[in-house]
Parts: structure tokens; sequence; C-alpha cells
């Protein structure tokens, strides 16, 4: 009966311990693979209707803006925007209140989409810059008409 008992304390601890490095493992897995094709940065980010900033990584692809929460677990964005239809609207530097950052950030606000549906993104400038620098040279669509 004892020896029952200390194997099932140590189950308990093998899996009190395990539990959180696996959390770790795949935590940083996800980051890693979220950053490896580059052109991600740190970034809050705050929808129209939101009261709270969310953590996140805003990653930098041919033709759109991802946006991966910083809890998140798995590998697809939480948001998406279309890398035509961001139109920067506003940037102030500043703090961006409760729940968001070090109050070192420059805030910009888009529009995305047809609806011009409001965004905010807090970020450092020389994120911003790369932000900038990635709308300014989407790449020129020619439409032929024969």
């Amino acid at each position: 009966m004892r020896q029952d008992l200390a194997s099932f304390i140590g189950w308990i601890l093998i899996v009190a311990i395990l539990t959180p490095a696996l959390y770790l493992v795949m935590f940083t897995t996800r980051r890693v693979a979220i950053r490896r094709p580059g052109g991600a940065v740190d970034c809050c980010m705050r929808q129209d209707g939101e009261d709270r900033w969310r953590r996140g990584v805003a990653a930098y692809r041919t033709d759109q803006l991802y946006w991966f929460s910083s809890h998140g677990v798995g590998l697809r964005p939480d948001a998406a925007f279309d890398r035509r239809g961001m139109q920067l609207v506003s940037r102030h530097e500043g703090a961006m209140g409760r729940g968001g950052g070090d109050g070192q950030s420059v805030v910009v606000r888009f529009e995305t989409g047809a609806d011009g549906h409001p965004v905010w993104l807090a970020m450092s400038s020389d994120a911003l810059t790369g932000m900038l620098a990635w709308l300014e040279a989407s790449p020129q669509h020619w439409f032929w008409s024969n």
C-alpha cells in the first residue's frame, strides 16, 4: 500500500513538472515558427469596440499583415489585414492605457478593408518604420486589357 502511494505521488510530481515544461516548449516553438519567415515585430492591437490592448506579434507577409496573440498556441493568425486595404489614418506617441506596452510606443490607427474598419496598433518607432516601408513597397498590379 505504501509503495502504491509513493508511486502515485511520483507520477503526480512528474506530470506537475512536465506539463509546464511542455507548454514552454510549445510556446517557444510557436514564437520561432511565427518569426522564422522574417518581418515580425512585437505589437499590441486594439480593434473597434474593444477596451483593452492585446499583446502579440505582427508578421508581414507578401499581401497581408498577420497578427498573432502572445497567449495563443495555434499557428493561425488571430487577425489578418489585406495590405492594399490598409490606410494609415493617424499616429501619435504615447501610452496605450491599461494592459498594453511600456508607454513608449507609437500608436497608429489604420482603416482596413472596404468598410474602413478601424484598427489601432502600438509598436516601437523602429517597428513602425518597418511597417510603413512594407506598406509603401506594395507591388504594383497592372491590369492588361485587350
